[in-house]
Order: structure tokens, then sequence, then C-alpha cells
């Protein structure tokens, strides 16, 4: 390329970069200097100086708004980051809490239904136990009115609503009377001498057989049951007579041990099946 050539680009290029900036200026010029619209004045030239320097305050404050609500927002957007990040573990440990929460809530609803039907079962033992309470209950009490007073202790536990707690006490009366059936005691009841009602002493053998003392001690004889009531008799002999006095002596520790033939003639036998009578 030839050097004329070189100096037309070179001033073409010079050219190019100039031209923006005398455009920028012609038109700062022609804005300071341009007539209002009635036309009436003109301004005069040493106001385009201020009007320049006046637009390039109000550019550079529009620049500086705009830096300071890009900073702005920025720094909203990392708290808008914070937050949206905070949000996510805190539901994400709801929705931990909430699956454990569920979790605990079907492991309870089985304990409670497990419950349920163990209180159920229970229930139905109660009531088992109950109902056999009730049932030995009423079978001491008509065995004590079947046989000699004394045998069967009387029910101290009649108020007694728990059915464990009656069970074992009827239980207990239940042990006590088969002592009371292998032991001879003295026992202080009422009994009725020629239809006459007396309190009297009760020498009781078990639940086989039984005999009489006054309390003053001046009568005895032997006693027997019939239809619930003590009845008394009076001795036959001044022997049976001795013979029972003798043996309240030996059981209330008056007198030393030593045997006594008791009168047994009130005492019934019944011969077991296959037996002699």
């Amino acid at each position: 390329m030839s050097r004329h050539a070189r100096q037309n680009d070179d001033r073409r290029c010079w050219l190019r970069l100039c031209l923006p900036a005398a455009v920028a200026v012609a038109a700062l010029l022609s804005l300071a200097v341009a007539e209002p619209e009635g036309g009436a004045t003109t301004r005069p030239a040493s106001d385009v100086p201020d009007r320049v320097m006046a637009e390039l305050r109000a550019a550079n404050a529009a620049r500086s708004q705009l830096l300071q609500a890009e900073q702005d927002w920025a720094l909203e957007k990392e708290k808008l980051k914070l937050l949206k990040s905070t949000v996510l573990r805190e539901a994400a440990r709801l929705r931990a809490a909430a699956d454990e929460a569920a979790r605990q809530e079907t492991n309870l609803g089985k304990r409670t239904t497990g419950a349920r039907a163990q209180r159920k079962r229970l229930d139905e033992v109660e009531a088992m136990v109950d109902a056999l309470a009730e049932r030995l209950e009423k079978a001491l009490e008509a065995t004590g009115r079947r046989y000699l007073p004394g045998l069967v202790p009387a029910d101290r536990a009649a108020g007694i609503t728990d059915p464990a707690e009656r069970l074992s006490a009827a239980a207990g009366r239940l042990a006590e009377a088969r002592r009371q059936a292998g032991a001879a005691r003295i026992e202080l009841v009422s009994g009725f001498l020629a239809g006459r009602a007396l309190t009297v002493k009760l020498l009781r053998a078990g639940g086989v057989a039984a005999w009489w003392m006054s309390l003053d001690g001046a009568d005895s004889g032997p006693a027997t049951l019939a239809d619930g009531k003590l009845l008394l008799t009076a001795a036959r002999t001044a022997g049976d007579d001795e013979a029972i006095r003798k043996a309240f002596a030996i059981a209330e520790g008056h007198a030393p041990p030593a045997w006594s033939l008791l009168p047994a003639d009130h005492v019934k036998v019944t011969p077991q099946a296959g037996g002699k009578p």
C-alpha cells in the first residue's frame, strides 16, 4: 500500500474516533444555545457552561443513585438468599420432626392396641376370679350352716371389692376351716336347751362332734346341729357329765392331759359307698 493510501486510512480512523465526541459536544452546545419555543429572547452565552455543569452533576447524581440502588439490591439479594437457606433448613427440620411424630404416633397406637387387649383380658380374668370368689363364699356359708359353730370362720372381708383380694380372703377362710376341722377347740355359742335359748361353752372335736357346758359349770351334755340350730341335750348319766367336765378342764388347761371317754351316742356316722354301716 502506498504512503498516500495509508494517510487516508489514518484520517478515516481519526474521524471515526472523534465523530461521536464531536456529536456529543454539538448536542450540548445546541441545547445550551437553543431558544425557547416562543423565540422571544436568546439565552446569553455565559449560561452554557452552567447548564453543562448542571447536566453533568445531574448525570453524576443519577449514576450515584443507580450505584446505590444496585448495592442495595445486592444486599437485599444476599438477605433473601440467607432467608431462603434458613427457611429451607427449618422446613427440613419440621419435616423430620413430623416424620418422627408420625412414627411415635404409630408406635403409640400399637402400644395402645396392645394395652387395650391386655386390659380386656385382665377384665375377663378379674370377672372369673370374682365369680370364683363368690362361689367359694357361698360354699363356705352353706358349710357353716351344715356344721357345728366355729368350724367355718365368719366372713370378715365382706366389704372387699377387689376380685383378687376377695378370693384371697375366701381362700383364707377355707384354710382356717380345714385347720378347725382337724382340731379341738372351745367356742362360746348360743344354743337351745329344751326350747330355751342358752349361751354355753362348746367343746368341738373338729366338725364331727361337740359337747357343751353351761357358763357356771352346773350343766353339761352333748350338742347336735339340726336345721341350722344348735340343740343342747343334758348328760344322761353322772359319768357322762364327769367325762365332759374333765374334757373341758383339759382343753382349757385347768387339768393335765389325760384320756377321757366322752359320750358319743349323738354322733352320726354315714358309711361311705361300698363300706360297712
